[in-house]
């Protein structure tokens, strides 16, 4: 089968022709319906540093955001599973012992590099076919596309951003960065009921400030930030969002979005970031006392709630499709992330 995979140390992907996984006993084998590029794909496809981890599994076939249909299980099963179902997964397996695992911050466990995670140490689903542990299945409702539970994966990162953070309904929200994390922030708190939110960009994210705006954020602002601050101010009567969610991935919006806050307020990081945020820490941490708490990932139940949530027509995720290509165009969809031309582009593998 054909197959999108990182090779070499350096800029691109390519097509590699492989054999469909045989599954362990454990795993079961599904037939990939659709693939979604992340973030993180696009760094890989950069080769931006801090993938050197990855030269020793080369090639590896990427992808980690997907769904399809079961179409083998592993011969150790007796589960829930069988041929047929429609599902969608979870990155990779954990060791569900260690403290991370029984805090439910199952992405922290320190064996889940090691056991493997999907498009990274181990195949992912930029293919036909792709061969997962049984225990990271989620069954995908009936009334969610396949297009839509390729989603899942990011929109349960967006969820536990959401969770992490001490939101109320009708509390004012700020988003900074209006990338596909930051839309799908904007579409779980508006699912918790949080408002009015402001959603905030560059003058060259025109085209995802408009979507922003169509998705319910009461304001989608860009490029100007003394307009920015004027304007937070004047929706929340003078004293700052409850909560500001940096999804941009920028050191200075992460440092500037701090003034956003209200005394009290609190801020959630999102994004990855390619240098330290340089932080006033005594003036807008201390003596306002505002926190600061990372979120990386989302927990194995925020796929169920996404899921639940995307079925329930409580979470619209089809605004952020915006293209949906043969695998043979991967490289296309890459650089119209790479350019900010697209917000999520789905890959359609050929069984």
């Amino acid at each position: 089968m054909r197959a999108v995979a990182k090779s070499t140390p350096a800029f691109g992907i390519g097509l590699i022709d492989v054999d469909p996984p045989t599954p362990e006993p454990d795993e079961v084998l599904i037939r990939v319906e659709a693939a979604g590029i992340c973030g993180s794909d696009v760094h890989i496809y950069e080769w931006t540093p801090g993938y050197d981890f990855l030269i020793p599994h080369m090639p590896v076939v990427l992808g980690h955001e997907f769904s399809g249909e079961i179409v083998e299980v592993g011969r150790g099963l007796a589960g829930p599973f069988r041929p047929g179902d429609r599902v969608t997964s979870e990155t990779g397996r954990v060791c569900r012992r260690c403290l991370y695992c029984k805090r439910g911050q199952a992405i922290l466990c320190p064996r889940r590099t090691g056991y493997g995670r999907l498009g990274l140490e181990r195949r992912g689903a930029m293919a036909a076919y792709v061969a997962v542990p049984e225990e990271c299945l989620h069954r995908v409702p009936d009334g969610v596309s396949p297009e839509e539970a390729a989603m899942t994966e990011p929109a349960a990162v967006a969820l536990g951003a959401v969770e992490l953070a001490d939101l109320a309904p009708g509390e004012p929200v700020v988003i900074l960065g209006p990338g596909p994390i930051g839309l799908l922030v904007l579409a779980m708190c508006r699912a918790v009921g949080a408002g009015p939110i402001v959603v905030v960009g560059q003058e060259a994210d025109a085209r995802r400030l408009a979507t922003a705006r169509r998705m319910g954020a009461a304001e989608a602002l860009g490029g100007d930030w003394d307009a920015v601050t004027r304007r937070v101010s004047a929706l929340t009567d003078g004293l700052g969002a409850a909560v500001v969610f940096e999804a941009s991935g920028s050191p200075a919006a992460a440092a500037a979005g701090l003034t956003l806050l209200r005394k009290g307020g609190e801020m959630v990081l999102v994004g990855i970031y390619p240098e330290p945020v340089q932080v006033d820490a005594t003036r807008e941490v201390v003596r306002q006392m505002k926190s600061i708490r990372g979120s990386y990932g989302g927990s194995s139940l925020d796929f169920d709630r996404v899921l639940t949530l995307v079925a329930a027509k409580r979470v619209d995720l089809a605004p952020l499709i915006s293209e949906i290509l043969p695998l043979t165009e991967a490289a296309r969809g890459f650089e119209l992330l790479r350019r900010k031309e697209a917000f999520k582009v789905l890959l359609r593998p050929e069984s």
